[in-house]
């Protein structure tokens, strides 16, 4: 089966959890295709023409609900109430403690084990090319404080982009101001999901600094400089000449609430190019060094097995773990106070600079 074949509907009809679960295609008249499904607001499948004009999946994901719920929980999902890692799982804010189930080893990552990846989003498609869907987060699931409504539309525009847009706003007025992160964690692979790893990907990142971590690779609220760093990606870079990235950026001309071009990737191989635009202030970098590195295999489209480094991840978001580090903006909603954001993946051919 080609890779260019769109993921059947069928095969993800169920229920989880006792909410109905399904596939909806997205297609606009430039002839670009994604599919998401509503368990975790994954994006799966994501159709671009390359150099040539042939249609292609640039997205790693999954054929079927069953290998859906077996594989990664992370891939294509919409992460929230708080992407990232929050150290030993807990925090204290305005006086009060709040303990959390750690999934990390002692620490929470994404949400939690019922964060927004593992649950079932409502969907409503009013038109091809555009998807809603919608998510309530409650102390009583996530141990997070306050009562958040999540709306989030992926939408397609011209330019072969897709828009990735939430808007979180408190429930009640009594609850308490809620700490939240929220990023889209898709799988990118240029040259198709299948057994070439991303290696030969250039990469660029407009950004400052990076955000330091400890050994469990946990943000620590300090800042490193770019100048002379390993990881400095301000020109563009050859993946396969670094080591595996799992880093936060702070991105440049972060003011708030505009929407600005952080980063670009280019396959040599096919010819395409991935733009993000985002409003967001951080931005996670992961070549995906642990992809498939489980026990179990992990089972993709087409039956291809994932592989570490077969994938690309650009996640912007808030500052990670700043509910533990008062160096870092900390993103709480409160009534009258939502939590907007807006990411732009735009895919085109061409070509960026070699770079290293």
């Amino acid at each position: 089966m080609a890779a260019h074949i769109p993921l059947n509907p069928q095969r993800f009809f169920g229920e989880v959890g006792g909410e109905p679960v399904a596939l909806f295609r997205l297609r606009h008249a430039n002839g670009m295709e994604v599919a998401v499904c509503n368990l975790g607001a994954k994006v799966l499948q994501i159709l671009v023409p390359d150099r040539d004009g042939v249609l292609g999946d640039v997205a790693l994901g999954y054929d079927s609900l069953a290998a859906l719920q077996a594989g990664a929980p992370s891939m294509g999902a919409f992460i929230g109430r708080v992407a990232g890692r929050i150290a030993q799982a807990r925090y204290t804010l305005d006086g009060t403690a709040y303990a959390l189930e750690p999934n990390a080893g002692s620490h929470s990552i994404h949400g939690g084990p019922n964060g927004s990846r593992h649950r079932v989003f409502s969907a409503h498609q009013d038109t091809p090319d555009a998807l809603t869907l919608r998510l309530r987060f409650e102390p009583s699931v996530d141990r997070h404080p306050g009562i958040l409504d999540l709306t989030l539309s992926y939408r397609l525009t011209d330019g072969h982009t897709l828009v990735v847009e939430h808007e979180a706003v408190a429930v009640c007025n009594a609850s308490p101001a809620s700490p939240a992160s929220f990023t889209p964690h898709i799988f990118f692979n240029l040259d198709g999901p299948g057994d070439t790893l991303v290696d030969e990907h250039r990469l660029q990142v407009f950004a400052d600094r990076l955000l330091a971590a400890d050994a469990d690779n946990v943000a620590n609220g300090e800042r490193t400089p770019l100048d002379g760093h390993a990881l400095d990606l301000r020109q563009p870079r050859r993946l396969g000449g670094l080591p595996d990235i799992d880093h936060a950026y702070e991105l440049a001309g972060s003011t708030p609430g505009s929407l600005r071009r952080v980063a670009q990737a280019h396959s040599p191989v096919s010819g395409r190019t991935l733009d993000v635009w985002t409003t967001e202030p951080v931005m996670q970098v992961y070549t995906a060094g642990a992809l498939g590195t489980g026990a179990a295999p992990d089972i993709g489209k087409r039956g291809v097995v994932h592989r570490p480094r077969a994938g690309l991840c650009l996640e912007p978001q808030q500052y990670p773990n700043a509910v533990n580090c008062p160096a870092f903006p900390l993103m709480r909603v409160a009534v009258g106070q939502p939590y907007r954001a807006r990411t732009a993946f735009r895919f085109g051919t061409g070509d960026i600079s070699r770079g290293q």
